[in-house]
């Protein structure tokens, strides 16, 4: 009989491993998908809806569910029988698993209460929508970005920052920006080359950079760094603090998984994406973690693959209204910054399965029009994949 797998969330880490397990595993798995939503909401185009330049992109569960050969259940977990291996549903129903995947992302905690947190939400970016009004019409003369202490992904914030700055330029409005955060340089994860590049681009758009800092009070306008500096501004934004979920079941707080993605102790329970205790939280790592737990997954159902171990690459786009920078990084081999597509397709979410997945549903959508396009694919083992040109 087939294995029957479970997977827990809707998320990028969630529906990559769909697509993988319905690719290596064939007939020889079973998955069903509980996730809360009709539609997987690609966030990370949600920073351009403010400034009217594009915007987040919904696709339909069904869709999806059809195409992967799953079954997508609403609900959520509620908790977790491991030994008895069965999940009970917020709504009190009891669903059997043989291998159990959580990708339910993490716990999202407001780090200031006087301050404007951005998810990527309708309600956050209206909010945020008025704010480049604001900067616009020149009511709005001092923002600062604030990056939380903990865990979060801070790629938004400099975005959201660097797209104010230059509309604030555009329009030949006075405005004074301010990024606050705890690293010891922009963008750390992706080592020290992307980092230099986005200081300079926050240098090219006055942006004053704090780093090595934290937010220790935000009280309105006024802000107390752990540093001794104060600043006063009229508007602070900020992300959501990430924290791990309390499932009864697991062990409390993040999960911490082996190369594999299995939760320690727990044999037929695996983990991916923010759930988890990987330090770094984004959507094409929590896609790596899910290919590695598919793989080991499909393997143990039968497949014939060698499954391979979670790597820590990251693949970013950072966007700003007057280019984009794609940013590759991997601790112990430095990064590497352009200004054309490291790898393809060129998405923020640099799944395996699912970024390709997503630009065929986009073809469809006439939201993508095809190209030829020249690339350099290397021989040495790495998966990076570089543009040469586009026709």
């Amino acid at each position: 009989m087939p294995t029957n797998v479970l997977i827990a969330g809707g998320g990028p880490a969630a529906l990559e491993a769909a697509l993988r397990l319905h690719r290596v595993g064939g007939g020889r798995v079973t998955t069903t998908v509980l996730a809360p939503e009709a539609d997987f909401s690609y966030r990370p185009l949600s920073v351009l809806d403010p400034f009217a330049a594009g915007g987040a992109a919904s696709y339909p569960l069904e869709r999806i569910a059809s195409d992967a050969g799953f079954t997508h259940r609403r609900g959520t977990v509620a908790s977790v029988d491991p030994s008895g291996h069965v999940v009970t549903t917020g709504e009190g129903e009891e669903i059997a698993f043989d291998v159990l995947l959580i990708a339910t992302g993490a716990a999202q905690v407001r780090p200031f209460e006087a301050a404007t947190v951005f998810t990527g939400s309708e309600r956050d970016v209206e909010s945020l929508h008025g704010l480049v009004q604001d900067v616009e019409g020149g009511y709005m003369r001092r923002v600062a970005f604030v990056v939380p202490d903990g865990a979060s992904w801070p790629l938004p914030l400099y975005e959201l920052a660097l797209m104010l700055a230059e509309r604030a330029s555009d329009m030949s409005v006075s405005l004074e920006v301010h990024v606050v955060t705890p690293e010891g340089a922009p963008l750390q994860a992706f080592g020290h080359t992307a980092s230099s590049e986005v200081a300079q681009l926050l240098d090219q758009a006055g942006v004053v950079l704090h780093v090595g800092t934290r937010a220790q009070r935000v009280d309105r306008g006024h802000l107390e760094l752990t540093s001794g500096e104060s600043l006063e501004v009229l508007r602070v934004i900020t992300l959501p603090r990430l924290a791990g979920r309390e499932i009864p079941g697991l062990p409390a707080g993040f999960l911490k998984v082996d190369e594999h993605g299995r939760v320690d102790g727990l044999p037929d329970v695996y983990a991916a994406g923010d759930v988890t205790a990987f330090p770094v939280k984004q959507g094409g790592l929590a896609c790596r973690q899910a290919d590695a737990a598919a793989d080991h997954i499909a393997a143990r159902a039968g497949a014939d693959l060698v499954p391979q171990p979670f790597r820590a690459v990251i693949h970013g786009v950072l966007m700003t209204e007057r280019a984009s920078r794609f940013m590759r990084g991997e601790p112990g081999h430095g990064s590497h910054v352009a200004g054309h597509p490291l790898w393809w397709p060129p998405t923020k979410i640099a799944g395996r399965e699912l970024a390709g997945y997503l630009e065929g549903i986009d073809e469809e959508r006439a939201a993508v029009r095809g190209v030829r396009v020249d690339l350099r694919i290397p021989d040495d083992g790495s998966d990076e994949i570089e543009v040469l040109s586009l026709h």
